[in-house]
């Protein structure tokens, strides 16, 4: 089985309409090619100027919201599986969660999950804009492929990984907004080569991509943790195919992710 995942490498605006459209546009342009299409974390809105700290993301909305409803509507059109970062409100007044969406190619919204890693790292503090999660993301079953997600700074903890492909995942989606620094281009491909490295699963990153904020660079690695394709720092879209025979292969060759001591860890 091949599973076909087209990677929308984009950036974002503070208008969540004219994210919507241009997400539209974008799954519309792999119809056909692809069995699901991500987005990257924050594709619902970016705020034009640094957000004070102690103060949330504007623009937040509910999962019944019109950019939620928008992204359903999009996946019943296109036919395909889609992947989507936006910022929920969160009740009793809190700071909103920074949540990636899956949503089937019927609109239904099979999971939404609240990150629950935040990025408090390297002088900034995601904490105090967003609410953390609190679950790990189940892995889905679809006609391609079992699904695994993270979202960016989960990327770096390798126990959230592990637990989604000791739960049969195939497919590890990264939806990221992994920022611009020193280091930060081979920190962010290290990471993802080694989740795969260690699992014996693909992992496929697409990163939000902003002049002098975000990184971009987003890619996909084999269960080896072979590169299979990478954009720039441009937007850019990319499709990524997954040979899922791939994944027993490799295990063979390199059984790790079978032989762990559990009577010792």
């Amino acid at each position: 089985m091949t599973a076909r995942i087209a990677v929308a490498q984009t950036g974002a605006t503070p208008s969540p309409e004219e994210n919507l459209t241009r997400i539209r546009a974008l799954a519309e342009s792999v119809r056909g090619r692809a069995d699901l299409v991500m987005f990257p974390e924050y594709a619902m809105t970016y705020p034009a100027h640094r957000v004070a700290d102690g103060q949330p993301f504007p623009g937040a909305q509910p999962l019944s919201g019109a950019f939620v409803t928008g992204l359903r509507e999009t996946a019943r059109q296109t036919g395909l599986w889609l992947s989507c970062g936006v910022t929920e409100t969160a009740p009793c007044g809190l700071p909103p969660y920074n949540t990636t969406v899956l949503i089937a190619p019927d609109g239904e919204l099979v999971r939404a999950h609240r990150k629950c890693q935040l990025y408090d790292a390297f002088s900034y503090r995601e904490s105090d804009h967003f609410t953390p999660g609190g679950a790990l993301f189940e892995p889905v079953d679809t006609p391609f492929g079992r699904l695994g997600l993270l979202v960016c700074y989960e990327l770096r903890f390798p126990e959230l990984a592990r637990a989604q492909a000791l739960a049969d995942t195939d497919i590890l989606l990264v939806t990221a907004a992994f920022v611009r620094g020193p280091g930060k281009a081979r920190q962010w491909h290290t990471l993802l080569s080694a989740r795969a490295i260690e699992n014996g699963l693909f992992v496929v990153g697409c990163n939000h991509t902003l002049p002098h904020v975000f990184l971009g660079e987003s890619a996909a690695y084999a269960p080896d943790g072979a590169r299979l394709c990478a954009l720039d720092d441009a937007p850019g879209l990319m499709l990524v195919s997954c040979d899922l025979d791939e994944i027993a292969r490799t295990r063979d060759a390199c059984p790790a992710i079978r032989q762990r001591r559990t009577d010792l860890y």
